[in-house]
């Protein structure tokens, strides 16, 4: 009997010191996530993603657009407020500037960034 309840002693040690261990994980976590993904760099991740897809449907012809040679999206670039946001596209002949403006205006409209708290423009790389 006595050897039963040492082994029960044991287990509930066992628990609270998983469960200890547990909250302090799911504490850390939780406060690394909210100070390193701020909502700045969630809107980068989202203007990332609205110029991938502008990039992919002005090659496929979408809403008029026309190119004679795919846009390859190369990345963007940004200042330290991440404000100023550069979209770097290259083609092997230049890019009309109504596509230009389907692609900031697709990034704008289609992943709801504030323009007037963000400026996004293209450089164009030959």
């Amino acid at each position: 009997m006595k050897l039963l309840s040492k082994r029960a002693q044991i287990s509930l040690e066992f628990s609270i010191l998983l469960l200890a261990i547990l909250v302090m994980s799911s504490a850390t976590i939780y406060y690394f996530i909210h100070n390193n993904f701020n909502e700045k760099n969630k809107t980068l991740d989202k203007i990332d993603i609205g110029a991938k897809t502008a990039v992919s449907l002005v090659n496929s012809g979408y809403n008029g657009t026309h190119t004679d040679y795919p846009i390859i999206y190369l990345g963007m670039k940004y200042d330290a407020n991440k404000t100023n946001i550069v979209i770097y596209i290259k083609n092997r002949s230049s890019v009309n500037n109504p596509t230009k403006n389907f692609i900031i205006d697709y990034i704008i409209n289609s992943q709801n960034i504030n323009s007037s708290k963000y400026n996004i423009s293209i450089k164009y790389i030959n």
